[in-house]
């Protein structure tokens, strides 16, 4: 195996675990932030005694996840495109 190709299989190794760090790091963060959101709502359920704020509160709190769960869709799509577009080069290059 020359030295080019193997370089580049390195690199895409080490690229890939970055990837996958980094996505288990957002999870992680989407989840803790999706729990303290859900402590939220659940702390002003039961300490004001106000429904239509208890309402608005779980309103906006579902707007959050749902605007968070979308922009992690999107961007993930975007990162793999990116990843895949990246490979397909570094493959046409290597031929």
């Amino acid at each position: 195996m020359d030295n080019k190709k193997q370089s580049t299989e390195q690199n895409e190794s080490i690229e890939e675990n970055l990837v996958q760090d980094l996505k288990k790091s957002l999870e992680d963060t989407i989840n803790e932030t999706k729990s303290i959101l859900d402590d939220l709502e659940q702390t002003v359920e039961t300490t004001i005694k106000d429904e239509s704020i208890s309402d608005a509160t779980k309103k906006m709190v579902d707007s959050v996840k749902s605007d968070i769960k979308n922009s992690v869709v999107e961007k993930s799509k975007e990162t793999i495109n990116t990843i895949e577009t990246k490979k397909a080069i570094n493959n046409f290059e290597e031929e």
